[in-house]
């Protein structure tokens, strides 16, 4: 009889999310990932070498999830106008859920890390590439103002990622403003509106629904 699973690296990678959600890649270490799994240090080598590689996998878990939500989130037959705020609706939930992982992953790529460049390019652009699937079907039906979709994504993606992952950095290095404006109040205005802002850039491309 072949080995029966241990599920040893689905604990540990679920630890690893949890950790890096709540602190960023660089806050946690290995030995702290095994504790919270309640797996030994030897597993953790066996199954991922390193911590980078045991980032990468953390990573890629953390955005198969996004992944998963975006292609329940819309239909082949459906209207690209519905597609593409479905597709914006499961963005901003992940960034919102992972603000303070991307802020530290944002340092890295502001800095030149080509590891994470090219780890991003690599595994992070499948949400891109089903955005720009769905404006390019809108300006062949003719109903994409301005007609070009790499116009759009420029227009849409930094209003939706940018104030979260802002956000995120401002909850992770515990930052509280000179005028009184703490990061859970600035939290409360970012996620507030966020859908109302995405329902006007929809009518911003789209044109208002009649």
């Amino acid at each position: 009889m072949g080995r029966v699973p241990s599920g040893n690296d689905e604990k540990m990678l679920k630890a690893g999310v949890a950790l890096a959600k709540a602190r960023g890649l660089n806050g946690y270490t290995v030995r702290e990932v095994c504790a919270r799994s309640k797996v030994n240090l030897g597993m953790f080598h066996y199954y991922f070498g390193s911590k980078d590689n045991f980032d990468r996998a953390v990573l890629k878990k953390i955005y198969s999830v996004m992944m998963e939500r975006i292609n329940i989130s819309i239909s082949p037959s459906g209207a690209p106008r519905d597609n593409v705020r479905g597709v914006l609706v499961k963005i901003l939930e992940f960034v919102k859920e992972n603000r303070v992982l991307l802020s530290s992953l944002g340092g890295d790529v502001l800095s030149g890390n080509r590891k994470t460049l090219k780890f991003i390019a690599d595994n992070f652009t499948k949400h891109v590439e089903i955005l720009y699937g769905e404006l390019k079907r809108a300006k062949a039906r003719g109903e994409l103002k301005g007609g070009d979709p790499c116009d759009a994504i420029l227009f849409l993606m930094p209003s939706i990622v940018l104030p979260q992952i802002l956000l995120g950095l401002f909850f992770r290095l515990k930052v509280d403003f000179s005028f009184k404006i703490k990061s859970s109040g600035l939290g409360l205005a970012v996620d507030r509106g966020a859908l109302r802002r995405i329902d006007m850039m929809i009518d911003a491309i789209f044109g208002e629904e009649k």
